[in-house]
């Protein structure tokens, strides 16, 4: 090997690693940008819809946005004064959140006592008091961060509205330049393949979207019929959650529960009827066609690509792993199932064996005599 060619080697190794060094630090922008086309490829529908009907499309996509920007500021508004309220006040009187517990942990004994005929303690009431302290303690040093990592989270929502109004412009360009860097025959075959993600991650997403909206609505009413305390925020809570597929229901249902149970045990029980009831026309009705209109994946590979995501990436890898999944299973299809098909559904049978062509070659078998 001479001087120059370990010298090229080297650099390639070299620029290799600073790659891949660059793209590991700016994995947050990547997600963030991969987010931000995702939600794009959801509003798009709306937006030719408005273009249709004579509105500019620079002004349909504006207003598309600001819609969805709206309604979260609304959402929050909602949810977060009453949740703050209530966490301030735990916050401030630590012992009243730990009497409360008791409280439902006594409640909790005497049933299991009444059921089973035996006596049961579940956790000293010391030990709940100098946890629920150890706990809030840890709570109050960690608020300057919290806030810090609010403002991190703002700060993406702005880059992520900013990201996908540019990719709703130049959506139709990028596309014709990426196709062009294949061949002419592939070209439409690209165009398809993106034009296929494009629909596959929007409709997960609109029926994602579905889902929490009827799962939260559904939720609050029944809870504020049952006169559960801060029905909006526990709603919102289940709704939310169930961005997840298949799990995050029970998380968010878990988590509702038990600061229902704070305020009292009676209504801890109405949250968790109220989840179930709720959850009977999720899974049976909602889930399956949004899964069946979108991904099409089976469910034990969602569950797989769940704790794949949550493994790798956390919550927000939980979120993405579905629709990256269907996406991979796209690219699949397109890049190596079908272009086999093709391939075999090319070769000819001869006396002997199989003559393979060429997918653009037309061969003249005429019967023999």
């Amino acid at each position: 090997m001479t001087t120059q060619q370990v010298f090229r080697n080297t650099l390639v190794v070299i620029l290799t690693i600073a790659a891949a060094y660059a793209l590991f630090l700016s994995i947050r922008i990547l997600i963030v940008m991969l987010v931000a086309i995702i939600i794009a490829s959801a509003v798009r529908p709306v937006v030719l819809w408005l273009s249709h009907r004579r509105i500019p499309h620079g002004l349909a996509i504006l207003l598309v946005y600001a819609a969805l920007m709206l309604t979260l500021l609304g959402l929050l508004l909602a949810v977060l004064p009453p949740a703050a309220n209530r966490l301030a006040g735990y916050i401030e009187n630590e012992d009243r959140l730990a009497s409360r517990i008791i409280v439902a942990q006594d409640w909790l004994e005497r049933n299991i006592e009444q059921r089973f005929n035996s006596d049961i303690t579940l956790l000293d009431e010391d030990g709940i008091r100098e946890t629920v302290t150890n706990i809030v303690t840890q709570l109050r040093e960690s608020i300057p961060a919290l806030a810090g990592e609010f403002g991190g989270l703002v700060g993406d929502f702005v880059l992520t509205v900013v990201m996908g109004v540019y990719w709703l412009t130049s959506r139709d360009s990028a596309i014709n330049f990426l196709s062009s860097l294949f061949s002419m025959g592939r070209r439409m075959r690209i165009r398809e393949m993106f034009t296929e993600i494009e629909s596959t991650l929007g409709s997960y997403v609109r029926g994602v979207g579905l889902v929490v909206l009827f799962v939260g609505v559904a939720n609050f009413i029944l809870l504020t019929l049952f006169g559960v305390p801060n029905a909006v925020t526990l709603g919102f809570i289940i709704g939310v959650t169930t961005a997840l597929p298949i799990i995050g229901g029970y998380i968010g249902a878990a988590a509702a529960t038990l600061l229902a149970l704070l305020s009292s045990p009676l209504h801890a029980v109405f949250a968790l009827v109220s989840f179930v009831l709720v959850q009977q026309v999720e899974n049976h009705y909602l889930t399956p066609r949004v899964m069946a209109n979108s991904v099409n994946l089976n469910p034990i590979l969602v569950i797989l690509v769940l704790f794949i995501g949550f493994s790798v990436g956390g919550v927000i890898g939980g979120l993405l792993s579905v629709p990256l999944a269907g996406t991979a299973m796209i690219l699949l299809r397109h890049l190596i199932i079908e272009p086999k098909r093709e391939e075999v559904a090319a070769s000819v049978p001869v006396k002997g064996g199989i003559l393979l062509t060429a997918p653009d070659t037309k061969l003249d078998v005429s019967p023999s005599a």
